[in-house]
């Protein structure tokens, strides 16, 4: 079938940025040391994909054991997002991501972005690096991304397997078996895959239909 849509995670399939994200975590626990900032970097590796308020309200159940205030929600977002900003206007494009919007876009396939984060952080750097023209829309938490790929599908009345997604987090693989979207895995090269076997994975984002 013919390919009417693409979608994108983005951290770890546009932009080279799950590391600075997670280093803006360790940054925020900086005063518990660095056995904190070890597990948070464990933690971190297998949870790609997943809502930066719902790990943050881990790590403090996990140091602190209670439950993270709403005052404490929004002032988390703010120094998080301070954290970040400058660093994920500089990071890295993943190998082939920049050149495959053009491509998308010059084929008229509309790109789509769904992603852990708010949207409207990801339209402003998409904006920033000159991206947005060639994105139709982005769809980001705080729903999920099953929900999220439910969505963009009735929106935009597409059929599953008429589309694709790339991502590089197992919640993303997961989140389209649940919508029955074919699914490629964006790995780094020397990486191990953390997709179940028989998942296409690459480490050059392409489009060949």
């Amino acid at each position: 079938m013919t390919l009417k849509a693409a979608i994108f995670d983005w951290d770890g399939t546009i932009t080279d940025s799950n590391h600075i994200k997670t280093e803006a975590f360790i940054d925020l626990f900086s005063s518990l040391g660095e056995e904190a900032a070890d597990y948070i970097r464990r933690y971190q590796q297998n949870r790609g994909g997943i809502s930066r308020f719902e790990k943050y309200r881990h790590y403090v159940r996990h140091f602190f054991g209670r439950n993270a205030s709403a005052a404490e929600l929004e002032d988390f977002g703010s120094r998080y997002a301070a954290l970040c900003r400058q660093k994920l206007l500089h990071a890295s494009y993943i190998p082939g991501a920049v050149e495959t919007l053009r491509t998308l876009s010059a084929r008229q396939i509309p790109a789509f972005i769904v992603t852990g984060s708010p949207a409207d952080e990801i339209r402003e750097l998409a904006a920033a690096r000159n991206l947005l023209p060639l994105i139709r829309n982005i769809y980001g938490s705080p729903q999920t991304k099953d929900v999220l790929l439910a969505r963009l599908l009735s929106e935009n009345r597409l059929k599953p397997e008429e589309t694709v997604f790339f991502g590089d987090a197992l919640v993303d693989y997961k989140a389209a078996q649940i919508n029955q979207i074919p699914f490629i895995g964006v790995c780094p090269p020397g990486s191990t895959s953390p997709f179940p076997p028989q998942t296409p994975t690459t480490s050059l984002i392409t489009i060949n239909n």
